[in-house]
């Protein structure tokens, strides 16, 4: 099923090698391909595809995304979200998410509300939304995000493996509406973001340089900085301007950063991958070690970062506790070697917490402190080396849905494109 705007077709610049290539510095690694704004559904997951201008991608969005938008609105409104509002304004937080937010994610935002034409999406919603990373620090949000990232030795082939779940406290607007919004901008690359509808500023994504980057909130000590960008915004910014990890590393030395935040980056072309440990007072990263594996939960590991966050909530300890128990070569049920898409998702469904010792059952949701009961409501793996995603297709509990593939070219357009192997993951 697919809807489509009545829109001139936008020309766009699309890697001509496809998803695997970075980009050469003048045009001749980029080809004209034709691109119309579209959304359509592969099971429950929308795939909506906008381009332009950053004004012109959120005009394409809420008018395509509308009775998505409006249901999320409404689900809002009757939700403690919908109290986080006037808690953000009175905090502040509303005034600085229009004074700190990238340009180009004002200007989607504004295409959004503009296509809406309703009260219900307001430009204030859909910049706070857009702040989401700082709004959930100031108001100290419980949090329940796990990452890894695998290769040689780590892995069966030798592939670049990044998993990760996305957890909260339970938002119907997430788990009922996911979405991979699809962005061809007039200036920069292509990239998918894995997402729900009004979700400006990804927090998982891959991009057309074959990056796949994905955030991890933390707590900070005290209140962020006033002034700075968010992690989340720097990942849009990210994803449409990098070519590698040593370009991601640069940006985030030059940005000024207001919140404490993990980032997961892979590399696919260099094979290399890393966590950025962040906060406006200081930014460490964690390389790949010397097993082939680097994950993140959501508290700080680097010895010179643990100090400017919040002592690590218990659940947080204990996931990255399991993770080391099956990522590294002498843990308990470790995958070690062995490591492939269809184990990468085991590790995701997986719902044992070793500090209790306790094997919860899968359907327990957002309780037990394991990687997959604590409240994940997406659920995904990035291939970035073949341009692969897989991502759990389904209602609660999330992560034991089976996961729809997607291959970048497809999702790019790109003429022949083949799908993804194995199409799907049970």
């Amino acid at each position: 099923m697919a809807r489509r705007i009545p829109a001139a077709p936008i020309l766009l610049a699309l890697l001509a090698a496809g998803c695997g290539a970075p980009a050469d510095d003048d045009d001749s690694a980029v080809t004209e391909n034709v691109f119309e704004p579209s959304l359509i559904y592969e099971g429950d997951i929308a795939v909506l595809r906008v381009g332009g201008t950053p004004y012109e991608m959120g005009v394409q969005h809420g008018t395509l995304l509308r009775e998505e938008l409006l249901d999320g609105a409404a689900w809002i409104e009757g939700s403690e979200l919908g109290l986080l509002e006037p808690l953000a304004d009175h905090y502040g937080l509303l005034d600085e998410a229009y004074a700190n937010s990238y340009p180009d994610v004002i200007d989607e935002c504004q295409g959004i509300v503009d296509a809406m034409d309703d009260d219900l999406w307001s430009m204030d919603r859909c910049l706070l939304v857009a702040y989401g990373d700082v709004v959930l620090e100031v108001m100290n949000h419980e949090l329940g995000c796990s990452q890894f990232v695998a290769r040689d030795p780590a892995t069966a082939d030798g592939s670049l493996i990044h998993a990760r779940n996305l957890d909260w406290a339970k938002v119907d607007h997430i788990i009922d509406h996911p979405t991979l919004i699809v962005r061809f901008p007039d200036e920069g690359l292509a990239n998918v973001a894995f997402g729900f509808p009004g979700n400006v500023s990804p927090y998982s994504g891959m991009n057309a340089a074959g990056l796949s980057l994905a955030s991890n909130e933390a707590h900070g000590l005290n209140y962020p900085d006033r002034t700075g960008r968010s992690h989340t915004q720097m990942t849009r910014q990210l994803l449409a301007s990098a070519h590698s990890l040593d370009e991601v590393r640069a940006f985030y030395g030059a940005e000024d950063h207001i919140s404490t935040e993990l980032v997961v980056v892979a590399d696919g072309v260099a094979g290399e991958a890393s966590v950025f440990e962040m906060t406006g007072e200081g930014m460490a990263e964690r390389p790949l070690n010397s097993h082939g594996v680097v994950y993140a939960t959501n508290h700080f590991v680097d010895p010179g970062m643990a100090a400017l966050h919040q002592p690590p909530a218990e659940g947080s300890e204990a996931r990255y506790q399991r993770l080391d128990m099956l990522l590294t070569p002498d843990g308990d049920a470790s995958l070690h070697g062995q490591l492939a898409l269809e184990s990468a998702v085991a590790v995701l469904r997986d719902t044992h917490n070793p500090v209790t010792g306790e094997t919860h059952p899968t359907d327990l949701e957002d309780g037990g402190d394991s990687l997959a009961n604590n409240g994940a409501i997406q659920s995904m793996v990035f291939l970035p080396v073949t341009g692969s995603i897989y991502v759990a297709d389904g209602g609660v509990p999330i992560p034991q849905n089976p996961f729809a593939g997607f291959s970048l070219d497809d999702l790019f357009q790109v003429p022949d494109a083949a799908g993804p192997d194995p199409g799907s993951v049970p």
